[in-house]
């Protein structure tokens, strides 16, 4: 539909609330629930915790290497 077929009324309110929700929207203010600090102690222990686990990734994927590798060295025999 464009404004001509509406009512003059009808078209000006839309326009006004067109302009006024714009305004509104731009007003709207958003704060989180929650404003609980991480503390240093916490995320070090977290760092040294991921650094542990990405370590013994590394050991497994060592040793699925040399299973696989022992795997083709008896199948070749």
């Amino acid at each position: 539909y464009s404004l001509r077929k509406l009512k003059t009324g009808t078209a000006s309110v839309a326009v006004a609330l067109t302009v006024l929700g714009a305004g509104f929207a731009n007003q709207t203010e958003v704060k989180a629930d929650n404003n609980n600090p991480v503390y240093v102690s916490n995320e070090a222990k977290l760092h040294d915790e991921i650094a542990e686990l990405l370590e013994k990734n590394g050991e497994y994927l060592d040793k699925i290497e040399e299973l696989e590798a022992k795997e083709k060295s008896s199948e070749n025999v």
